[in-house]
């Protein structure tokens, strides 16, 4: 008998006009599809004898052409085996891989299977670089195949017919892109003994020896200046790269940039790659991802690789790799992305200024230059009825808005110069010293506006007594402070004027800073200069005392953000950092208080108070622990697990509230010499961090007759009862312990 094939057409979604109807329409066929497969399914199963299964289901579009196989052509209760959506795509398009690159989305797929079909997820072959410039996506040309597992219910019983049945989904690209689905299905029998589908099978067997490989060796990152350093020291890595003709990481997330060619070293024992950071990189982000080696014949190696902390093993950077057999096309677009753009024509300057300054008077708008700028419109209304002085503070507001511009395009000029390529506007925050500095600085300003201290009329426009008459420095100042808070802000209007500005020559992203400043001090200035302004504004009193003393809140919530920022960029301990800044600029102006006009006491309280803004740069600059060994999350389970291997263990019953807690890990648990001991002894660590009520490690607690934490366990590699630790610990201590553990003394 033939076997019955049942083919299905495909649902395609392309993004033209009417889309939401063309995907509900999509969506519809898909239903009715699943709906007529489950009939035909029943018919066939009561009609019927057992029919072996179709050999494939194939749905097209006008891009691709999508095919479902299947290993087995009948399957038996609790049968486990490979299923496989293979894609061939018309030349010139492509579709992508499990992390797209800059832009794009991977292949999913939503199951409607029989009950008693379980599928798993797809697993990824290597990809390739596609370059797109300016942009770089990670996906597949030509054809790939994406294997999946499926297994059986043990209690399918014999005769069954199954359905395996999914609607998949890919976005395919070349210059456009589509996104597609296709709904594919295949009818399997289920029988006493199994049968194979020969086609299928060696279709999918071959794509099994592309798949990614676990390592054996040792994979290692530690940060640079620019990103990340990956090592990988692996027997079989290093046999491919003595016929490599290109090596490359492939992240899982986005925390790595794609650039065209990332510059690797090699050795006789591994590679070394170099990565640039991207913007969502946090402390706590985890670098993994896939080292793909590609040999001089076209073929591909790969490795999934997950790196931990520490040192660059040995052997893997003698010498600089060098590619060969680069796919001259890539390369050349590789090349255009990062060339710098023609100078501009003059209309093209003029466009391009045009732009810059209609984004520096959209800057006024932004939420983050509201707080500062609220205390210039205070300013405005201390000098509206002296026209002399408002036109002097105008002019000092416009120097200090265009001169920290001005700093700020210099600076990119040098960086790009220094070949700095990912450097942007609002850099500054980038670097979360400036973000603490400028969270201290909004602190400062509060407590100016609040009457806590004096400047006099040299810090008049911004925290000085603004019912005095005077203020031009102030003006200037407020005015540096406005574009430093604005700079990171991108409107309306900047963003395209700046992103064509940073891929021209140094005069140009010079000229479009200044600009920008104009355009955004150009309203003050135009107000400055109008005496009919005067008129509508009421005139100064007491009421501006209480005025000032509010604006001090728009101040502390600006520092607030930057805080919140800060713990994006550096974590928990850099608000720590702040915090101690904090206190101590508060008692450097307590102490300036106290001191009075002495010139001896004046520069003590200034030292104090710079001190005060060094002291949370200084702390978040401290050389970070390098750990050895990482602890791992605590469980019973895990416990039993590791028992069960040998393996010394120390337990840390911990709490980030916990200060005695957090004293021994600075001091004892995260020194040089036990982290040393840890790993000569192979002592696994786990860390039960009780900082959230957790009632399996209170019960844990409990059992061992420990009141609270700190806490520790060192359990014995030979088995037996563990030895307890609490209160304060010392590194002798701890060593002893775990080499006793180990049975080395």
């Amino acid at each position: 008998m033939r076997p019955f094939r049942l083919r299905l057409a495909s649902v395609p979604c392309r993004p033209l006009a009417g889309q939401a109807v063309v995907q509900r329409r999509c969506r519809l066929r898909a239903l009715i599809h699943r709906y007529t497969r489950s009939l035909a399914a029943l018919a066939l199963a009561i009609v019927l004898p057992v029919l072996p299964a179709s050999a494939q289901a194939t749905a097209s579009s006008d891009h691709a052409t999508g095919t479902l196989l299947v290993e087995r052509s009948a399957a038996t209760p609790g049968d486990t085996f490979l299923g496989a959506l293979r894609l061939k795509l018309a030349d010139g398009w492509h579709v992508y891989w499990r992390n797209p690159g800059d832009s794009g989305l991977p292949p999913t797929v939503e199951w409607s299977s029989s009950p008693a079909v379980t599928a798993g997820e797809f697993r990824f072959p290597p990809p390739h670089a596609i370059p797109l410039e300016p942009l770089m996506n990670y996906g597949y040309e030509g054809e790939v195949v994406l294997p999946f597992e499926l297994k059986i219910a043990a209690d399918a019983r014999p005769g069954d017919q199954l359905t395996i049945s999914g609607l998949f989904d890919y976005l395919i690209c070349a210059d456009v892109c589509i996104p597609e689905a296709i709904t594919l299905s295949i009818t399997l029998p289920v029988a006493a003994t199994p049968s194979a589908d020969a086609d299928a099978s060696a279709v999918i067997a071959a794509t099994l020896t592309k798949l990614p490989a676990n390592l054996t060796g040792r994979a290692a990152i530690e940060r640079t200046d620019a990103g990340f350093r990956i090592g990988v020291a692996d027997p079989a890595v290093a046999a491919a790269l003595v016929d490599a003709a290109d090596v490359r990481f492939f992240p899982n997330g986005p925390e790595i940039l794609h650039p065209p060619l990332q510059p690797a070293r090699t050795g006789p024992e591994g590679v070394v790659l170099e990565l640039q950071a991207s913007d969502f990189v946090t402390p706590n982000s985890v670098i993994a991802g896939l080292l793909v080696i590609e040999t001089k014949d076209g073929t591909q190696k790969s490795w999934e690789v997950a790196p931990t902390p520490g040192p660059m093993p040995d052997g893997i950077s003698a010498t600089e790799f060098v590619r060969t057999g680069v796919d001259p096309a890539k390369a050349a677009a590789a090349a255009r992305a990062s060339a710098p753009a023609a100078p501009l024509d003059f209309g093209g300057a003029v466009v391009l200024l045009g732009l810059a300054f209609l984004g520096g008077l959209v800057l006024n708008l932004m939420p983050c230059v509201l707080p500062v700028l609220t205390i210039k419109a205070a300013g405005l209304v201390h000098t509206a009825h002296d026209p002399v002085q408002s036109r002097k503070d105008g002019l000092a507001y416009l120097a200090g808005v265009v001169i920290c511009f001005a700093i700020v395009g210099v600076i990119l000029v040098a960086l790009k110069a220094a070949g700095d390529t990912s450097v942007g506007f609002g850099f500054q925050l980038q670097y979360s010293w400036v973000t603490a500095f400028f969270a201290l600085l909004m602190f400062a300003v509060g407590l100016n506006l609040l009457g806590v201290f004096e400047i006099g009329s040299s810090l008049g426009g911004v925290g000085g007594n603004l019912a005095d008459k005077g203020g031009t420095s102030g003006a200037f100042f407020t005015g540096l402070l406005a574009a430093f808070v604005g700079a990171p802000c991108v409107g309306p209007f900047m963003a395209p004027a700046v992103g064509v500005a940073l891929s021209q020559p140094a005069a140009m992203i010079l000229a479009v800073f200044v600009v920008i400043g104009l355009g955004m001090a150009a309203p003050f200035v135009l107000l400055s200069f109008t005496p009919a302004f005067a008129k509508v504004l009421p005139k100064p009193g007491k009421w501006m005392e209480t005025f000032r003393q509010v604006l001090a809140f728009p101040m502390f919530l600006t520092a607030l953000w930057m805080l919140w920022v800060l713990a994006t960029q550096a974590g928990p301990d850099a608000i720590l950092a702040v915090l101690a800044g904090a206190i101590v600029l508060a008692f450097g102006i307590w102490l300036a208080g106290k001191v009075g006009q002495g010139m001896a006491g004046r520069i003590a309280a200034a030292v104090v108070v710079i001190g005060g803004f060094a002291t949370a740069p200084i702390l978040m600059n401290l050389p970070k622990e390098q750990l050895l060994v990482e602890g791992q999350p605590w469980s019973p389970q895990q416990v039993s697990s590791l028992r069960a291997e040998g393996r010394v263990i120390f337990v840390d019953f911990t709490a980030t509230w916990c200060i005695t807690c957090q004293v021994n890990k600075k001091t004892t648990l995260y020194s040089a010499s036990v982290q040393q001991t840890f790993a000569d002894t192979d002592t696994a660590f786990l860390i039960a961090d009780w900082t959230n009520k957790d009632k399996v490690i209170a019960e844990e607690l409990a059992r061992h007759g420990a009141a609270g934490i700190p806490f520790y366990l060192v359990y014995p590699a030979s088995g037996g009862e563990p030895r307890k630790f609490d209160g304060l610990l010392s590194p002798g201590q701890i060593e002893q312990a775990l080499r006793e553990a180990a049975g080395s003394i």
